[in-house]
């Protein structure tokens, strides 16, 4: 995980952020921390970690947006901005920087999870595993199946504003809270034939791996690009890559990826 997977999910989103190489390493430490307050049975408290991880991404924001002030108004940072600054009504100086504490997140810890699940599920399957490194066609179908099998957010939760009827399972009253499990809408099998099984050669389906409609996930299209390109490009550079030794999962429900993936080549 941390000499394949988060090298490149931290660089991307430093690239389209113009973070500099040196804090690079600060915000993955933050937004790991962060990412602890959305497990739905965090330990409650004053001051913990995540919460001074948040002030301190949010202070971040601020040094980011006077950045991009001070230059020209480019790149993922800088259209916020430039958007903010000619009409806050569209866009409130407390969207813009939660917007970009956002994004940090979702780059970071999304990426980098899809990229590790998809290869510890890609190395207990021969077939697809092989069929990768051979195949130089786009690697949409498979990682999308991956992001069904092992998706790197497993829940998520909504605040209701009006009541709402469900068909068949009464009714979520006004400002009722809903934990979705988006992992198991990924295995409906109203929606997927043989949910349970990993097949890379899946007609696509839209997962709900990254939400949808307007809380649509902001990290979701880097997300998927880095792990189209990284997992066959390493299938094809270690054609003999394989596991050796445990695979420790992190302990979170809502984000699922492992803290560490070993590996050797073996012939």
């Amino acid at each position: 995980m941390d000499e394949f997977a988060y090298p490149p999910a931290v660089r991307t989103v430093s690239a389209l952020l113009g973070i500099p190489a040196a804090e690079q390493q600060w915000l993955r430490v933050r937004a790991q921390e962060v990412t602890g307050v959305l497990e739905p049975f965090c330990a409650p408290g004053p001051a913990t970690a995540a919460d001074r991880a948040a002030a301190e991404l949010e202070d971040y924001a601020c040094a980011l947006v006077r950045r991009r002030r001070a230059g020209p108004a480019s790149g993922l940072a800088g259209a916020p901005v430039w958007a903010h600054d000619r009409d806050a009504d569209a866009l409130s100086a407390r969207e813009l920087v939660a917007n970009l504490v956002f994004f940090t997140l979702a780059g970071f810890e999304t990426s980098a999870n899809l990229i590790g699940n998809g290869l510890a599920l890609l190395l207990e399957h021969p077939g697809p595993a092989a069929a990768r490194r051979e195949d130089e066609s786009p690697a949409g179908r498979y990682v999308e199946e991956v992001l069904r099998v092992e998706a790197p957010l497993q829940l998520t939760g909504r605040w209701r504003t009006q009541p709402v009827e469900l068909d068949g399972g009464g009714t979520i009253e006004a400002a009722g809270h809903v934990l979705l499990l988006l992992a198991a809408g990924n295995r409906d099998p109203a929606r997927f034939s043989g949910p349970e099984r990993f097949d890379s050669f899946r007609p696509f389906a839209a997962p709900l791996s990254f939400g949808a409609g307007p809380r649509y996930c902001l990290g979701a299209a880097p997300a998927r690009t880095q792990a189209r390109i990284a997992l066959p490009l390493l299938l094809r550079r270690l054609p003999a890559v394989r596991r050796a030794g445990r695979v420790p999962r992190r302990g979170r429900l809502a984000f699922r990826g492992f803290t560490g993936l070993p590996v050797a080549c073996v012939p």
